[in-house]
């Protein structure tokens, strides 16, 4: 699992989160998520394609769970629809993993009264499975994801993790 977090992407170490407190808070990110297990979620910075990657990550078991932001530039989100900027992004999936969708659908996410477009993915390649949100607000593209066995990203804990991904007020 850190061989696939370290190919998705190779990142320089910010800083982590404190261990008492499942619920990860991003100040910067304007996020919060419940991290499954004690692990203490890391949290990376990465350059790519031009973008800045911020991504929050922790492991449990064979899983991963992540959060990832970047903030697209004005001339990007002005040519294109939202619809265009979501399959941008499930493609960028699909050419880091090398992954094949299996269910891709266009939903809506609704945080502080407010509904973002969005797009809920299902990947796999080999035995990896993904379960992907990626989320637009404004300028900024969010990819809430679990990674790992079959039975895992489709369970329970997934579910939870996915579902509890919040916007800050």
């Amino acid at each position: 699992m850190r061989t696939m977090f370290t190919v998705a992407a190779l990142v320089v170490f910010v800083g982590t989160v404190g261990a008492d407190d499942k619920k990860f808070e991003s100040k910067e990110g304007k996020f919060s998520v419940k991290f499954p297990g004690d692990e203490k979620p890391k949290v990376l910075a990465q350059k790519a394609g031009g973008l800045d990657l911020n991504i929050t990550i922790a492991e449990k078991g064979k899983s991963g769970f992540a959060v990832i932001y970047s903030d697209m530039p004005a001339d990007v989100i002005k040519a294109a629809t939202p619809s265009k900027l979501l399959e941008g992004g499930e493609k960028g999936l699909v050419d880091n993993f090398k992954a094949k969708v299996s269910k891709s659908a266009e939903t809506k996410f609704t945080a502080n009264g407010k509904d973002h477009p969005a797009r809920d993915i299902t990947a796999e390649k080999d035995d990896l499975h993904l379960q992907v949100k990626i989320i637009l607000v404004d300028n900024r593209l969010y990819q809430v994801f679990v990674v790992g066995p079959k039975e895992a990203v489709a369970g329970k804990e997934a579910e939870e993790f996915l579902k509890s991904f919040e916007l800050a007020k």
